[in-house]
C-alpha cells in the first residue's frame, strides 16, 4: 500500500511536470509532429521504468519529488540518454532551460 502512495506522489509531483514541460516546449517551438510523437515513445517507455524505481527506493522518490518540485532538479534528467527516442526530447528541454537562464 504504501508503495502505490509514493507511486501516485512520484506520478503527480515529477512525472506530470516533465511531462507537461516537453508539452510546453513543444508548443512553443511549433515542433513537427513527429517530435511530439517521439516525445510520448518516449514517456510510455520511461514512466513504467520511473514508477518501479519510485516504488523501490522511496529515498530517490522523495528527494526527487522535492528536486522537481521546488525546481532543483531538472526533469529532463528522469530521462534515459541512451533512449533514442529520449534524446532529441532531452536536448529541447535542456537548451529551452540554457535559453530562459
Amino acid at each position: 500500500m504504501l508503495s502505490n502512495i509514493i507511486a501516485w506522489l512520484f506520478a503527480t509531483f515529477a512525472i506530470a511536470p516533465l511531462q507537461a514541460e516537453i508539452e510546453r516546449y513543444a508548443a512553443a517551438a511549433n515542433l513537427p509532429v513527429e517530435i511530439v510523437q517521439q516525445s510520448r515513445t518516449c514517456l510510455s517507455s520511461q514512466v513504467p521504468l520511473l514508477v518501479q524505481r519510485a516504488s523501490e527506493d522511496s529515498y530517490w522518490t522523495v528527494s526527487t519529488i522535492v528536486g522537481v518540485a521546488t525546481g532543483w532538479s531538472d526533469p529532463a534528467d528522469l530521462l534515459d540518454k541512451n533512449n533514442p527516442a529520449c534524446a532529441d526530447i532531452i536536448g529541447l528541454i535542456k537548451t529551452k532551460s540554457a535559453d530562459a537562464t
